[in-house]
């Protein structure tokens, strides 16, 4: 599920998705860079993947694209002799790289366009139906830096802004006939005070019973606490 009303966010799970296919850790492309020196004295870092794959408000500069879309060319090319190190040599070995749908490897340019929105992600990903554990992680983070923008905006403590929050969300629900469930406001409240982390199959569950009823009160809520602008778009769940 990527939704492209924002394209960092498409952005972001691309990066996932790609790494995952690739059962790669986080700071691949910065052991990379490192073991091949001053080849590539821009990375991309491991700070620099993870500020991309958050997509929180991080705008990365034309060095990034660049030397993203050579270690994507590296990893199509395939070619690892220069690589000194055995454990990253084979993670490299016959990996795929992030590829246009016509086969041609992504460069820094294709890369910048993603994150601008101007080109749409890989078909492979973009089509994906099933949600994945890292959807539900960016969910969860972009919903609580979206409760914490509401308090910083109402200069309230974290319980008023669950008040002002709660008060929107029953007005959502209200306003479609519709009522909001005690344990939907139990589960909201655990996962934005960061007491619970919710695993794939809770989320899947939760994204089903979403869509039969054909709304989302929180990201609603969000919207009219925050304005649409403000607030961070990606209505998987709740």
């Amino acid at each position: 599920m990527i939704l492209n009303d924002d394209p960092a966010l498409a952005f972001a799970l691309t990066l996932k998705r790609w790494f995952k296919q690739n059962d790669w850790p986080q700071k691949i492309t910065d052991d990379w860079a490192k073991d091949l020196g001053v080849k590539h004295p821009h990375g991309p870092w491991a700070s620099q993947m993870c500020g991309a794959m958050k997509a929180d408000g991080y705008n990365p500069k034309a060095e990034f694209f660049l030397s993203l879309g050579t270690f994507n060319r590296f990893v199509f090319e395939q070619q690892l002799t220069s690589v000194q190190d055995t454990k990253l040599r084979e993670r490299l070995s016959d990996a795929k790289a992030l590829s246009l749908d016509n086969g041609e490897p992504y460069g820094g340019a294709e890369f910048w366009s993603l994150f601008a929105g101007l080109l749409q992600p890989p078909e492979a990903f973009a089509t994906q139906e099933q949600m994945t554990q890292e959807d539900c992680d960016l969910w969860v983070q972009i919903q609580r830096d979206n409760f914490r923008k509401v308090c910083l905006k109402n200069m309230c403590s974290r319980s008023e802004g669950w008040e002002l929050l709660l008060e929107a969300m029953h007005k959502a629900c209200t306003e479609r006939g519709d009522t909001f469930p005690p344990d939907d406001s139990d589960w909201i409240q655990e996962v934005l005070s960061g007491m619970h982390d919710p695993p794939l199959e809770e989320c899947l569950r939760r994204a089903h019973r979403a869509d039969e009823k054909g709304s989302r009160p929180l990201q609603t809520a969000m919207e009219r606490l925050l304005g649409e602008k403000e607030s961070k778009k990606l209505s998987l769940i709740a």
